[in-house]
């Protein structure tokens, strides 16, 4: 009697992993960047005036942070907000649309590194902001860099310090980043803007 023949086995797909959110890269970086300074998660909390859940939800991808929150983070660390990006490619290579380092933030907005690299300290950005979205809650200032935003679509306002600036299509600001800035679109429509952070000249005085 030939052996009782078995149903085969059915094969079993295996699910793909999910796709990284896009502040995981940020969140990666910074937990490097805490390891190569030697600086423990409780002592960067307190440097950048954020609690150490918050901290540690943000290096593993699991939270976003506004922009003014980032900067305290950044100046915590003894880097730019340029390389809170991956700077990692080499050589003139294309930086395609799609793959453009993001950064969302808390505040409504969205950020695209357009440089694989910081340009001699240079960070060259697209942020887009929803309607109501800002910054950040607050204004916030960094010392030793200078800002130009330049308006693509649509019109931003640019709080700075105690004054108020509302920019159209084609608009540009430039300041100081020492001065307390925060950006916001108070329209219904989406804003696009373009922003270009560089090294303050030598001889600014901080």
């Amino acid at each position: 009697m030939p052996a009782e023949s078995k149903p085969a086995t059915e094969s079993k797909s295996v699910p793909e992993p999910p796709a990284e959110r896009p502040e995981s890269d940020v969140g990666r970086r910074v937990h490097a960047f805490r390891r190569l300074r030697r600086m423990s998660l409780r002592a960067l909390a307190e440097r950048s005036d954020v609690s150490g859940s918050f901290l540690s939800q943000l290096e593993r991808g699991r939270s976003s942070a506004s922009i003014s929150t980032l900067a305290r983070i950044a100046s915590a660390l003894g880097i730019t907000m340029a390389e809170l990006f991956d700077t990692s490619a080499i050589g003139p290579t294309p930086l395609r649309a799609q793959d453009r380092p993001v950064l969302d933030w808390v505040g409504g907005g969205r950020k695209t590194s357009l440089t694989r690299e910081p340009l001699s300290g240079f960070g060259v950005y697209e942020a887009e902001f929803a309607p109501g979205g800002s910054t950040g809650d607050e204004q916030y200032s960094h010392p030793g860099w200078h800002e130009v935003v330049v308006v693509l679509t649509n019109q931003v306002t640019v709080l700075l310090d105690t004054e108020r600036f509302v920019l159209g299509e084609g608009d540009s600001l430039d300041f100081d980043s020492r001065q307390p800035h925060r950006i916001v679109n108070e329209t219904d429509a989406l804003s696009v803007v373009h922003w270009v952070l560089g090294p303050t000249q030598p001889g600014d005085k901080e």
